[in-house]
């Protein structure tokens, strides 16, 4: 177990606003000596742990950090059973259990991001529209985090739903001066690394790979927003047929990982392009291609590593990409099948039957 003495006597020093020097005075102690617990270099012999917590009013176990390193340890177990949960496709259990542990532990920031995106795509409100239904507590949790956590990763978390709660109402000066509160792509950690190793070097080179597996995944999302935006159904196909090209440029056929959903949304948006213009093979040939992908990104692990040249040891974390983490796509993307104009077309069509009789019984507990 973790103990967390040295980052407690230096938090306890500055709360009562003490230099290492007085603190070290006022227990007939070296400066040095201080210094050396506070930098985790040694810790107070066991005849300081009563002196020290006395002068500081503070139990030994606090002085200790054991209720921290406690917490700490019951926070990991917490994440691992949600990532089984996950694993399992149960939404619901997994939104029940981090919604309990954030309330036990309202001040563990990564719990507190997870909980946040857990409202977000609440699994109990229709079509996962969290963000309508915990709209007040979203915004209380999100002006929280920006006040008081230090974490970039859970303050940008914050800044990117409080930027959705905004659009939500309206608000769309709010939304845009929160949008302004991100660095510009110059800035970002992935572009700037590599100009920090030496050219070459294996660092430099997972740098880079890691520079071309997020602009790419970027880049692809424009492509695809730009061809849904497109009227003219076959421009539109041209367009989505680019972001598969770049995908496959990118990535090796079956080391996709998160791309795999990726692939899936262009396959099934083409096919219904080519539905409306009545080219009735080529829909179901990108209908099947699309549900593959998404089979494929089910099966995935919580965690893989990349093997292809471009993106090669870059580490892909399903927990990562919190809106895909406790759903099936293939149960995602077939209730949206089945409720679309295409499949009211091709429902008597065999190789639909097909589709819809092959994947179905993947969707798990989701009921469509």
């Amino acid at each position: 177990m973790d103990l967390f003495i040295g980052e407690n006597i230096k938090r306890l020093r500055r709360e009562r606003g003490l230099t290492q020097e007085t603190l070290a005075e006022r227990l007939h102690i070296s400066a040095a000596a201080v210094s050396k617990w506070e930098r985790g270099e040694s810790v107070p012999d066991i005849g300081m742990l009563l002196p020290l917590a006395s002068y500081f009013n503070v139990s030994s176990d606090e002085l200790l950090g054991l209720n921290a390193a406690k917490a700490k340890e019951k926070i990991k177990a917490v994440f691992e059973e949600r990532d089984r949960l996950s694993a399992l496709g149960k939404e619901r259990e997994a939104f029940d259990l981090i919604a309990n542990a954030h309330r036990e532990f309202p001040d563990y920031w990564l719990l507190t991001e997870d909980y946040m995106w857990k409202l977000v795509y609440d699994p109990y409100t229709e079509d996962r529209r969290g963000d309508a239904a915990h709209k007040e507590e979203l915004y209380a949790l999100c002006g929280r985090v920006l006040d008081e956590c230090q974490v970039d990763r859970v303050r940008y978390s914050a800044l990117n739903i409080l930027e959705g709660l905004y659009e939500l109402d309206g608000r769309r000066d709010k939304a845009m001066e929160t949008l302004k509160r991100f660095p510009n792509l110059y800035y970002t950690r992935e572009n700037l690394l590599p100009l920090f190793y030496d050219e070459g070097s294996d660092e430099w080179r997972q740098a880079v790979r890691s520079k071309i597996a997020v602009f790419a995944e970027a880049i692809m999302t424009d492509i695809r927003d730009l061809a849904l935006k497109t009227a003219e159904p076959h421009e539109s196909i041209r367009i989505l047929k680019k972001a598969v090209a770049l995908c496959e440029l990118v990535y090796d056929e079956g080391d996709y990982c998160f791309s795999y959903t990726r692939l899936s949304d262009l396959y099934i948006f083409i096919a219904h392009r080519y539905v409306r213009v009545r080219d009735i093979d080529a829909a179901l040939d990108c209908f099947e291609k699309g549900f593959m992908y998404a089979k494929a990104y089910d099966e995935l692990p919580l965690t893989d590593t990349h093997t292809s040249f471009l993106v090669r040891g870059n580490v892909y974390d399903k927990r990562n990409t919190s809106s895909m983490t406790d759903r099936k796509k293939v149960a995602e993307e077939l209730g949206h099948l089945l409720e679309s104009d295409s499949y009211r077309q091709l429902k008597d069509n065999e190789r639909m039957k097909a589709l819809v009789a092959a994947f179905l019984p993947l969707c798990g507990e989701k009921a469509l």
